[in-house]
């Protein structure tokens, strides 16, 4: 990712943060500035972002580059032992998730009245997951010689099942179930590799 000036993330911080709060269309150009540390209704927003929504789609793009750059690093480096590289993948996941918090906030605030909004939520950062976890359990099953008949339904029982957990915490508090993060990391993992073994068993049986 290249180099960025200060001044030009805490404005981004400061607009992503104010969007959750107050919603996009509450929040002026100089509370962002304000917020940001600037002088309010300076201009000075506009010598690093041309318009507010370019902040939006700026804070989009920069969560799908870690996205594309993580997917890339499991990809190419794979570990060799599934539940490690789960449990890599869970933690990464979550973490991820809950740097996406405030833009999962403006995204179900301002959805209805910015669906194009939504599907750029959507495009950056809910279907390359989705793609991640597709890929994955194909090459588990691969490696194991047999086909998952449904390997998109899968992955995207998968994901849901961490964006669930996520989405509880965004809306509940961090100890909304009881459950802390890295227990349910290891019931994921735990659930994901029972069923790529289940399968497998099924796969040779059959």
């Amino acid at each position: 990712m290249p180099t960025t000036s200060p001044t030009r993330e805490r404005i981004l911080t400061a607009a992503v943060e104010l969007f959750a709060e107050r919603g996009y269309s509450g929040t002026s150009i100089g509370e962002i500035e304000s917020a940001a540390g600037l002088s309010p209704r300076s201009g000075a927003l506009y010598k690093h972002f041309p318009s507010k929504r370019a902040l939006l789609e700026t804070a989009l793009a920069e969560r799908m580059e870690e996205i594309e750059d993580f997917s890339t690093r499991f990809e190419l480096q794979p570990l060799g032992d599934m539940r490690s590289e789960l449990t890599i993948a869970a933690r990464w996941g979550l973490a991820e998730l809950n740097r996406e918090r405030d833009l999962s906030r403006i995204v179900m605030r301002e959805g209805e009245q910015m669906p194009e909004l939504a599907a750029r939520f959507r495009d950056a950062i809910v279907l390359p997951g989705l793609e991640l976890a597709t890929r994955t359990v194909e090459r588990y099953a691969r490696e194991r010689g047999f086909a998952i008949d449904d390997p998109r339904a899968l992955g995207e029982v998968l994901c849901a099942s961490l964006v669930g957990y996520a989405l509880q915490q965004t809306l509940f508090g961090d100890d909304a179930t009881g459950v802390d993060a890295e227990r349910f990391v290891g019931a994921w993992v735990e659930a994901t590799a029972a069923i790529v073994e289940s399968l497998e068993r099924s796969a040779a049986h059959a």
